[in-house]
């Protein structure tokens, strides 16, 4: 199919020690993740034998990368890691010392970190399974975009930010969805997120991506997709995600309920 050849089509390029400066030659990152040529991620390697490690690279991007270089700039590329043995931290935007850098770590002991490994490194999922070729071009269909920063009243503010997703959202939505597609409709699954880890985007990713699944017949596995909340905010947030997602050419219908629940089933009815 014409499909399968243009997605085989696509080239991927890994750089070590790119020198990426036309002011000073002698700059260079660890490495690059190029697609088509255009550049993806960035990352800064640390070693503990030799004394460095995460917080190092953290601090490297934050001092010694100017944002100001062609490539470090905003929106340039799309992510930019800081890895170890033990630990990954990524940030979409360098802003020099006020560059903020979050966990991409598969969690530990219920808290935070990685599991120990036998053999390998603890990290190796983000070469193995994240930055895998497939993986990638998923990210880039279903989970990365550039949106508008809106204030807590939902007015935008002319600020622009990359969302990626952190290592538990990507995880759960993926495995959620993997999960519906084998099983189909009419399972149960509870997922447990923390204050301030991402929930509304973990809802609009799901909602979206469940929207637009087929199995292996190529035959929808959902009619409609419905998200119900108890908050405001969160409904807020999450309906503004996913008016950004609706790049699938599927209608998104939000229903609003702020009567009793037995009012419910009737606002719902025109979706079903």
């Amino acid at each position: 199919m014409i499909g399968d050849k243009l997605y085989e089509a696509n080239v991927f390029t890994v750089v070590r020690q790119l020198h990426y400066s036309d002011k000073d030659a002698g700059e260079s990152l660890d490495m690059a993740l190029f697609l088509n040529g255009l550049p993806l991620f960035t990352a800064e390697l640390k070693n503990p034998l030799t004394g460095q490690n995460v917080q190092h690279a953290m601090t490297q991007y934050r001092k010694d990368r100017d944002p100001h270089e062609p490539l470090f700039a905003f929106g340039r590329c799309l992510a930019h890691f800081a890895v170890d043995p033990d630990l990954v931290y990524m940030t979409t935007h360098l802003q020099g010392a006020d560059t903020r850098f979050l966990p991409f770590n598969r969690g530990r002991d219920r808290g935070a970190g990685n599991p120990p490994v036998w053999q390998g490194f603890a990290t190796a999922y983000l070469w193995e399974r994240v930055w895998a070729r497939d993986s990638v071009l998923n990210l880039v269909q279903h989970f990365i975009q550039m949106i508008e920063v809106e204030d807590d009243k939902g007015r935008k503010t002319g600020k622009r930010r990359v969302i990626f997703p952190r290592y538990h959202q990507l995880d759960a939505v993926r495995r959620l969805i993997a999960d519906a597609k084998d099983k189909g409709a009419g399972q149960r699954y509870l997922i447990q997120h923390s204050a301030g880890s991402g929930k509304s985007n973990s809802i609009a990713w799901l909602a979206h991506q469940l929207s637009v699944l087929h199995d292996d017949e190529d035959r929808r596995v959902f009619d409609s997709i419905i998200v119900i909340t108890d908050r405001r905010v969160l409904d807020r947030q999450s309906r503004a995600r996913r008016t950004r997602l609706a790049v699938a050419r599927i209608a998104d219908v939000t229903m609003r309920v702020f009567s009793s629940r037995l009012a419910l089933p009737h606002q719902c009815a025109p979706l079903l």
